[in-house]
């Protein structure tokens, strides 16, 4: 964090003491999820972020699914460490790299992920990732209207630097690697994987009014959320129409096709003819044409004719979390 001014530092105190007893009941993230498992971190990295710092991403991550908070505010937690230690959980700050010191002549104590000065709270809590990142959620979430302001704004006011947009430039990182750490390593890893994160909402063959649901649908209660493709394979077509939205079909071996509905047109990430990899993002989950929320309508074809993705994922050794 950057020097403060005096009023700011009596502010952040009270606050401060408000947001202790968060501490008392986090634990360490055990998610089902890449967070849980750093063997299955993405071995080259995500946007240049590796090993160490995809650990205490996991831990910022953690940390905002304990208190309830999704993905924005993980996106907001992740933007904030890239910016004050890039993700790197260091023992020093300010007045050792640049010799700031605060209004009233005293030297900066930042340390840790979040640069936390020492009325954060004690050495271990702000040099503990989770800790650290229970602390600024806490002073996040105080902040009126927060969800409603620019990522960097709303960081801005709770770390009070020099420069509200100082934190613009690491959104598109961070969104890349809270997408990373939730949902690739969890969604499989193998020839085929699952497609989206959450859960069975739709099943092949439902009536749907004067036509058969001819697909699986998957949400997990937000939009935004990314789409992976589900096998290795070439974008054939996508597209927009009034019943299906944003589209995507990628064409794999023996006569299978894939189809992923209900995308913004905007949030289509891959191109016509473009070669994809098993569990690479191509899109993300939207509420798009005839569609109930935002969730992945995924539809499955062997040799033109559409078979339910349950059972065809479970033959190929994946099964679809109900």
């Amino acid at each position: 964090m950057k020097s403060l001014g005096l009023t700011v530092f009596g502010g952040l105190l009270a606050l401060a003491l408000g947001v202790t007893f968060l501490l008392a009941s986090v634990q360490r993230s055990e998610a089902s999820t890449c967070l849980a498992d750093p063997s299955k971190y993405p071995t080259a990295g995500v946007n240049g972020y590796q090993g160490d710092q995809l650990a205490n991403a996991a831990a910022i991550i953690g940390a905002a699914q304990q208190l309830s908070l999704g993905r924005e505010a993980q996106i907001i937690g992740i933007m904030t460490a890239m910016g004050e230690s890039s993700l790197k959980n260091i023992t020093y700050g300010d007045w050792e790299t640049s010799g700031n010191t605060n209004p009233d002549g005293t030297r900066t104590s930042s340390i840790g992920l979040f640069q936390q000065q020492d009325w954060w709270g004690s050495v271990e809590d702000r040099l503990d990732p989770t800790k650290a990142a229970t602390l600024f959620f806490g002073r996040l979430t105080a902040v009126a209207g927060w969800q409603d302001m620019e990522p960097s704004h709303a960081i801005w006011r709770v770390q009070i630097n020099s420069d509200k947009d100082h934190y613009a430039k690491y959104e598109t990182d961070a969104t890349a690697v809270v997408d990373a750490l939730t949902g690739t390593c969890a969604a499989g890893s193998g020839e085929w994987i699952v497609p989206a994160r959450g859960t069975v909402t739709g099943v092949f063959g439902d009536s749907r009014g004067d036509h058969a649901h001819m697909g699986t649908d998957l949400a997990d209660g937000t939009c935004a959320g990314p789409i992976w493709a589900a096998s290795a394979g070439v974008v054939t077509s996508t597209g927009y129409n009034s019943s299906g939205g944003g589209y995507i079909w990628i064409e794999h071996a023996d006569g299978i096709t894939t189809g992923y509905f209900h995308m913004k047109t905007s949030d289509i990430l891959v191109t016509k003819g473009q070669a994809v990899k098993a569990g690479e993002q191509i899109g993300r989950a939207g509420n798009e044409g005839n569609s109930y929320g935002c969730h992945l309508h995924f539809e499955v074809k062997v040799n033109g004719d559409y078979v339910n993705p349950r059972t065809f994922m479970e033959a190929a050794g994946v099964s679809l979390p109900d």
